[in-house]
């Protein structure tokens, strides 16, 4: 089914190329001044009709439009209806998304190095600590 879904995409393109191609060849219906008021009762009444080559793209025109019309809707029957019955939507089961997490770039060392530097620094802290709580005896003036 996919491969004729793909195929009525194709041809839905190559429709709408062969239309902007037939559209582009007509051309356009001014006639000036005098066209706009007289040209308008005569073509409505039928008195001048396009003969030949305006006839053939006037024709290849509603055929390409038509065409291109109900591929598109066939192709939205078919995608809905036929290939939407094959996906059943009661077995989805919603996914977790990961939540990103944020890291400190000053922080970028590893577990295991991070505690021993954090031992080291307690420490130095806990030595600098005693330090200045201890008494020296050189420090205490002299009478």
């Amino acid at each position: 089914m996919d491969v004729l879904v793909l195929v009525m995409e194709i041809v839905l393109c190559l429709f709408s190329l062969f239309l902007i191609a037939v559209v582009l060849l007509q051309s356009g219906r001014s006639a000036g001044l005098t066209g706009d008021i007289s040209g308008g009762a005569e073509t409505l009444l039928g008195k001048n009709k396009a003969k030949g080559y305006e006839a053939t793209l006037k024709k290849l025109t509603k055929v390409a439009a038509v065409g291109m019309m109900v591929l598109a809707i066939a192709l939205v029957l078919i995608q809905v209806y036929v290939l939407g019955a094959n996906t059943d939507e009661t077995d989805v089961t919603p996914t977790a998304t990961p939540v990103p997490t944020l890291i400190n770039p000053s922080e970028s060392v590893s577990a295991s190095a991070a505690t021993s530097e954090e031992a080291s620094v307690q420490a130095t802290m806990e030595a600098s600590t005693e330090a200045s709580v201890s008494p020296d005896a050189s420090a205490t003036p002299a009478s």
